[in-house]
């Protein structure tokens, strides 16, 4: 008898176990597969690419997080400004925690931007968004110890950064990674970053957290459970796939091994779009013709403001990238906002840019180039990973021809001309920039003199004065109209870029497997709000 119930007791506990397990998964059931470039940087002050801001911003956390429209504070619960605007005090969130359970302190926040200030770490922002900073640029620069920054921990949960100028953009600018919070115990510095690849040390504060890690090959997040909004995070596990051949990742989507992709040949977009697949949400970002103004003709604005004005941006974007993406009308493109809450810059700023074939014309001839006689070949140099730039490019040298403008297209390989475009060794390529930042001041601020992004060397005193003006300016209306007006200069009076259109963020995937897709203002999808049915997990 002993042995009868020892039996059934054992067979109850089985089927307890099972019934426990099932619970269990079916508790975790929300996986998200996705695949995604090699090697993003997991590191917040080393990484520069969007790859890795994808998934910083799902692990980690800062005093601002985005919104769908726009940002909001995340990590602190309250702000105070002073009178003069130099001193934002925050109170921290007392319940925000690390994914070990550990609370995240104002001592956290002065490690990380002592840490981005810090020249023996020469972080890859350093000189950008550390100036922000009192004493910043000094610390930076060696003159002073990193004591001296103006970031202080009043208390636990109270911390108080000092700017070196007035920056009413402050809350836009801190919701940038490179001002998000640190554990300086895991933090190992060697110049790379690598660090933050070991799951021991990936200790994070966002909705997601590191399990796993092949960096060759995969990444799992899980959700935090220690996070202090993890009730509402309805993603439970996303397993990253990391491959650099966009034909795989294709293949891979329509297969049913991966539920979500972010690249694909260019070639294939009528395909993904009639197969259902396509979606695109908004990207801060525009896509422009960089223009070696240093080297003639292009050094005459007028020869540049004729090859703009044969562009007919409409047919490009509509017809050619076939909707994909957005007809430029100036250069900071819409989403920005403007000098009201309820303003847009673009709107604000109105049109520039204009098509007009029989003006292009007029003005290469005052440039000296009538009918395009005595004007020299143009070298157009591209990277040849992508048949948009191909496409890109064949039209341009169609559009051009129309004013007796001739050109020579030379496709080179993406490393070659990342080397061509930092030594300032072409005539025209095109640039895509996206903003860090949820302000024009961030588009703008590339084109200043000297600035390592402005590889067309443009130049302009008057710009300069602009930029540099609206950086300090306290009334956000007057800020605005000195931003516009340092754009006016840019494209309307110097052409010193040729815009060509705004960009989008494009996501691949099928709308009976992933829904609830959710884009950021900044572009960026959140990946914790994701709900998925039938994935590849469940393969």
């Amino acid at each position: 008898m002993r042995k009868i119930l020892s039996l059934v007791l054992v067979v109850m506990m089985m089927f307890g176990c099972v019934s426990a397990v099932s619970a269990e998964e079916a508790a975790g059931s929300n996986v998200l597969t996705i695949a995604m470039g090699l090697n993003p940087n997991l590191d917040i002050h080393w990484n520069a690419g969007t790859t890795g801001a994808m998934l910083i911003n799902r692990m980690y956390e800062g005093l601002y997080r985005y919104t769908s429209t726009g940002f909001e504070l995340a990590g602190a619960e309250s702000v105070e400004t002073s009178e003069d605007g130099l001193t934002w005090t925050f109170k921290l969130r007392q319940d925000a925690k690390w994914s070990d359970g550990k609370p995240v302190t104002a001592a956290d926040y002065v490690y990380s931007m002592q840490r981005l200030v810090n020249p023996e770490v020469g972080s890859t922002y350093m000189d950008i968004y550390g100036s922000f900073l009192k004493n910043g640029a000094k610390i930076s620069a060696g003159e002073l110890p990193l004591e001296e920054l103006g970031v202080k921990a009043i208390d636990d949960y109270t911390l108080e950064i000092q700017l070196e100028n007035v920056c009413s953009f402050l809350d836009a600018l801190l919701c940038y990674s490179t001002f998000f919070p640190l554990r300086s115990d895991v933090v190992v510095e060697d110049g790379t970053g690598n660090w933050a690849w070991e799951v021991e040390r990936s200790i994070t504060n966002g909705p997601l957290k590191m399990t796993a890690c092949d960096e060759e090959q995969e990444i799992v997040l899980e959700k935090n459970e220690y996070y202090y909004g993890a009730a509402d995070v309805k993603l439970d596990k996303m397993v990253v796939k990391m491959m650099d051949d966009t034909n795989t990742a294709l293949s891979m989507l329509k297969t049913g091994d991966v539920d979500m992709i972010f690249s694909y040949p260019s070639e294939e977009t009528e395909s993904v779009m009639n197969e259902s697949l396509y979606h695109a949400g908004p990207a801060l970002l525009s896509g422009f013709l960089l223009v070696n103004t240093q080297k003639e003709p292009l050094n005459d604005p007028n020869v540049r403001k004729a090859l703009s004005m044969a562009i007919d941006r409409d047919y490009l974007a509509n017809v050619l990238m076939v909707g994909t993406k957005v007809p430029a009308t100036a250069y900071v493109g819409p989403g920005f906002p403007g000098s009201t809450a309820d303003q847009d810059f673009r709107h604000e700023g109105g049109d520039i840019l204009s098509y007009d074939v029989e003006a292009a014309k007029q003005l290469l001839a005052d440039a000296g180039y009538p009918n395009g006689e005595g004007l020299p070949v143009i070298e157009c140099s591209y990277g040849n990973n992508s048949a948009d730039n191909t496409t890109l490019f064949e039209y341009l040298q169609a559009c051009w021809e129309e004013l007796g403008v001739q050109t020579v297209l030379t496709p080179t390989e993406p490393a070659a001309m990342t080397e061509l475009r930092d030594a300032g060794s072409f005539d025209i390529t095109n640039q895509n920039w996206g903003a860090d930042y949820f302000d024009a001041s961030n588009m703008l601020s590339i084109f200043k003199t000297g600035h390592f992004i402005n590889a067309g060397k443009y130049s302009n005193e008057a710009f300069d004065k602009a930029y540099d003006d609206a950086m300090v300016c306290v009334d956000n209306a007057e800020r605005m109209k000195l931003l516009h007006e340092a754009e006016r200069i840019l494209v309307e009076e110097d052409m010193g870029i040729i815009p060509l259109f705004y960009g989008a963020t494009v996501v691949l995937y099928d709308e009976d497997v992933c829904s609830n897709v959710i884009f950021d203002a900044n572009g960026l999808v959140q990946f914790q709000n994701v709900v998925v049915t039938n994935g590849a997990a469940s393969k």
